[in-house]
């Protein structure tokens, strides 16, 4: 009967530490994930503060209209309206 209990002892105190090191590994990877990620440069689209994508005196109406407007498969899809 001790035997028994010194063995499931062991088990969970064998499960209990592995479970422990895979816990602060997984914590270890996404730190440095997080840090590259932090690290790396941001990308911009290349447009000022000021600078919009609708040119102005346009409307984005009048962009919607050129675009179904310039072939084939071409553009915006249509909104469907219920």
């Amino acid at each position: 009967d001790f035997a028994e209990g010194n063995v499931h002892h062991k088990a969970l105190l064998i499960s209990v530490t592995v479970c422990s090191i895979l816990l602060v590994l997984i914590i270890i990877f996404f730190y440095f994930r997080y840090k590259r990620q932090e690290t790396r440069p941001h990308y911009s689209i290349g447009l000022e503060q000021d600078e919009t994508y609708i040119p102005p005196g346009e409307s984005l109406k009048d962009l919607i209209e050129q675009s179904q407007s310039s072939g084939s498969g071409s553009g915006l899809p249509l909104l469907v309206r219920k």
